[in-house]
């Protein structure tokens, strides 16, 4: 291939301490693409079924994608599967800054972490000079001290850090991946992973350059991506002004924001927590990932009161949501604290906010004993359970487990929300009915990235039609299913998921083939995407999931929002069961979910 790949593989076993660069082939590229894709192929491969996630035998798959480290704008992405510790199932997670870039340049197209060390280790790559180094005096450390002490001892700021915090060390099973400070890997506990392997970090510098097929031409379609990031309203205001805290907004006013542990839809009280807000309070700058036009982050601080002193990027979206909304909580510093201990600690904030919410419903039902009093609104509780969970204390330890688990011991599973194990994203299904579906058939559990069905539901835009909100139509399926592949595609490329107005078929074709020099057209684009939704299906039907896994919580069918612009709404479980049936059909799987033989003949898996 001309351009765009390193055809290499970096394999580190940890257990042997064996280190070995493997040749990747064409053809693995050119079906799976990079990324996602292959990391997909890659772990369906080399784990056995049933292992351990959290023994030795599970693998990290780091990869990067053909357009990452190009002038291809929004793409400094990685993504990282594995099987997770908190779901039991296929899990992927991607992170930007400029970790990946690094990686590339260091000359891999993916970093492979195998078995477990004896003592805490960390990973340093420095182009093709590649060591397993102590970390002894790293473990114990939170994500940015660790950062900080990694380039002073490495003498070069050039060095790009993943790392997890004590969250992850102590095996928290929705512990994360940190990178670039302000970063994360987030969902499913790939940080527990790294924590099992006593893998601390991973250190890359990268010096080399990344070839593209053909640069001119390459540089004349990145003009046009430009042009139109510049005229597009969520690339061009949207994601620079506000940032994802620009979705408060829509999602409280048609009553969509989920409240109280999922029994409200609305809080009041959102003007004090939105993208407005944030703007007069605490904002400092906009913040960006690596060559990144659109600035989507947000850097704050915190300048007065019982939280002066806090700052990083964020809080984003999903975390005011998570504690915002599910905590009931209305002040916007008080939740920039919880997002920094949650990145210091290295924790997913959308579920460490589900669990905290989950954790007062419980106490609040007398299903939950505490010394503590777990109660709705309380800033001072939330702050000493997050650390209660990172270091697994007390109750921590119950609810370092995730929502699941911890509603299984405590005899409630019926106020339990999640799918597959994931607690979900902040859409509420009852008031987003496509949600439903695409929370449902994730194969990484309740995720809103996997479909970003939300962005039909709530709002109209020039690249999509707008749908019904409140409506169970048939005709949602078809158009979900063609952005679920073509958003598996841009995670194998690797493509920031803001670039979705901007990336459709025929751009993600021409920058491909350009990148390349593979001749890649839109047909073959959207069979990859469907190749690698439908790998990861055969994964977790593996690992024994079927179409009784693919449900929403209970809750959703029988208990109705009770005010709000979506007052008296439930998913309708007739509907629901159609909407699934007609998922089915159009993939090419059998009723139980199961792709059929024709199916993975006809995307070459057989």
């Amino acid at each position: 291939m001309k351009g765009g790949y390193a055809n290499r593989i970096l394999r580190v076993n940890l257990t042997k301490g064996r280190i070995k660069k493997e040749k990747l082939g064409n053809d693995t590229l050119e079906t799976y693409l990079g990324g996602k894709g292959l990391a997909a192929r890659l772990l369906y491969d080399e784990l056995k079924p049933g292992v351990d996630p959290l023994g030795p035998e599970n693998k990290l798959f780091f990869a990067t994608g053909p357009l990452t480290g190009t002038i291809v704008p929004a793409s400094p992405k990685y993504d990282v599967s594995f099987k997770s510790p908190l779901t039991g199932v296929y899990a992927e997670s991607q992170s930007g800054g400029s970790f990946a870039v690094a990686l590339k340049k260091a000359g891999y197209d993916a970093l492979v972490i195998e078995g477990r060390a004896e003592s805490s280790v960390y990973l340093h790559i420095d182009d093709e000079d590649v060591e397993i180094r102590a970390a002894d005096h790293l473990w114990g450390l939170g994500t940015f001290e660790t950062d900080d002490v990694l380039k002073r001892e490495l003498g070069d700021d050039d060095f790009k850090i993943a790392s997890i915090g004590p969250a992850g060390e102590r095996l928290v099973r929705f512990a994360c991946i940190k990178n670039d400070y302000w970063r994360s890997a987030g969902r499913c506990g790939a940080g527990a992973v790294m924590g099992s392997k006593k893998l601390k970090a991973v250190a890359v510098k990268g010096t080399g350059s990344i070839t593209v097929a053909e640069e001119n031409d390459l540089r004349e379609s990145v003009r046009e991506i430009l042009e139109r990031i510049k005229t597009d309203p969520l690339t061009s205001k949207n994601y620079p002004v506000y940032g994802t805290p620009a979705v408060v907004n829509s999602t409280n006013l048609q009553g969509v924001f989920p409240t109280r542990y999922w029994h409200k839809s609305f809080l009041e009280g959102y003007e004090n927590v939105n993208a407005e807000a944030l703007r007069s309070k605490i904002l400092v700058k906009n913040w960006a990932c690596y060559g990144c036009p659109i600035s989507c982050g947000k850097y704050c601080e915190v300048k007065e009161g019982p939280y002066a002193g806090t700052k990083g990027v964020g809080p984003e979206f999903e975390t005011i949501y998570s504690f915002g909304g599910l905590c009931e909580i209305d002040s916007l510093e008080a939740i920039a604290k919880f997002n920094e201990i949650c990145n210091e600690a290295g924790l997913d904030t959308i579920s460490a906010g589900n669990v905290v919410a989950f954790a007062m419903d419980a106490y609040e039902r007398g299903a939950l004993e505490s010394d503590l009093p777990i109660r709705f609104g309380d800033p001072d509780v939330v702050i000493r359970l997050l650390e209660m969970i990172s270091k697994r204390d007390g109750v921590g330890n119950l609810l370092a487990e995730g929502v699941k688990r911890a509603s299984e011991n405590l005899g409630v599973s019926d106020l339990a929300v999640h799918v597959k194990g994931l607690e979900p994203a902040g859409y509420d299904p009852r008031g987003l009915k496509g949600m439903g579906l695409a929370y449902a058939v994730s194969p990484r559990g309740a995720c809103h990235l996997r479909a970003v069905f939300y962005a039909t539901e709530l709002s109209s835009h020039p690249t999509h039609p707008t749908f019904d909100r409140l409506s169970m139509g048939l005709e949602k399926v078809p158009f979900m299913i063609d952005w679920e592949n073509r958003f598996a595609v841009m995670d194998s490329m690797v493509l920031c998921r803001f670039g979705r107005t901007i990336y459709n078929w025929t751009t993600l074709a021409k920058v491909y083939s350009k990148v390349t020099g593979v001749k890649a057209s839109e047909s073959l684009l959207k069979e990859a995407g469907e190749r690698i939704v439908t790998l990861a299906r055969m994964f977790n039907i593996r690992e024994g999931l079927s179409r009784k896994d693919d449900m929403l919580p209970q809750r959703f069918f029988n208990e109705p929002v009770p005010s709000g612009p979506s007052q008296g709404q439930i998913v309708d479980r007739n509907g629901f069961e159609k909407m699934l049936e007609k998922y089915y059909e159009i993939r090419g799987w059998d009723e139980e979910g199961k792709p059929t033989g024709e199916t993975l003949m006809k995307l070459r898996l057989k």
